[in-house]
């Protein structure tokens, strides 16, 4: 990593959006198939016959969980078929949410322990690369390709993002329009668990300033979760150059 141009980690593979319409019968749902190329020395096409099977048993989530996974899947709407970017995976917790309501997903995340945890997971469950890509980048960097992903899922908090401009630039590139985003943040006051409140931003104040990034199609959530927020921004096509 170290550009904006893409990432250069040895997971530099993209879904091919040219395949988006082929598609086949699974026993637990209907999912998109896309043919993988160009992966960092390899070569192979995944068919309707040689795709690896979907994993079965997505974990049933506790119901005193404040990641409250099914509540954020409903704020997303369907995801079948979509191409879901995970900008911060961590364990996998909504990756594996994401996966289990049909989308293909994306995990990035700028921790490389992490990432290995998830390509060990998605190894022992026999998950494919045409339902899931694992990508490490560094801290400022989105590490996604122009125009690779439906929607983004951002689960750090906004004033850890560093450069907030230059990444939302960036973030705006990888995600084909209106450029979809989900910013699940913690509401700025004492919750149970949570980072420091020094970390917490209101959701106004979060809203006011991507409205300043281009984003004109802004709006919030504030009690689908567990002490915090979700906020979501696109742009409009009357207004995407």
């Amino acid at each position: 990593m170290g550009n904006n141009n893409g990432p250069t980690s040895p997971h530099n593979c993209i879904f091919d959006p040219m395949l988006n319409n082929m598609r086949f019968l699974l026993p637990s749902c209907l999912l998109a198939v896309l043919i993988q190329a160009g992966c960092s020395g390899t070569d192979t096409t995944n068919t309707p016959e040689t795709a690896p099977e979907v994993v079965q048993t997505i974990p049933r989530e506790d119901p005193n969980d404040w990641r409250a996974g099914d509540s954020l899947l409903t704020v997303l709407g369907p995801l079948e078929g979509k191409v879901v970017a995970d900008m911060f995976a961590g364990d996998g917790y909504y990756t594996w949410r994401l996966l289990g309501a049909g989308a293909r997903v994306l995990a990035i995340d700028d921790n490389p322990e992490n990432i290995a945890a998830l390509e060990a997971r998605k190894k022992s469950e026999g998950i494919g690369d045409d339902r899931l890509l694992i990508r490490l980048t560094t801290p400022g960097i989105t590490g996604l390709i122009p125009d690779e992903v439906d929607l983004a899922l951002i689960t750090r908090e906004y004033s850890t993002l560093g450069d907030r401009p230059a990444w939302f630039a960036q973030l705006m590139q990888g995600v084909k329009a209106p450029h979809t985003f989900y910013l699940v943040n913690f509401m700025p006051q004492q919750t149970p668990v949570g980072p420091p409140l020094s970390q917490r931003m209101g959701y106004n104040t979060v809203a006011d300033e991507i409205t300043g990034f281009g984003y004109d199609d802004v709006g919030i959530f504030y009690k689908k979760m567990p002490y915090q927020y979700v906020l979501f921004g696109s742009i409009p096509p009357e207004l995407q150059e």
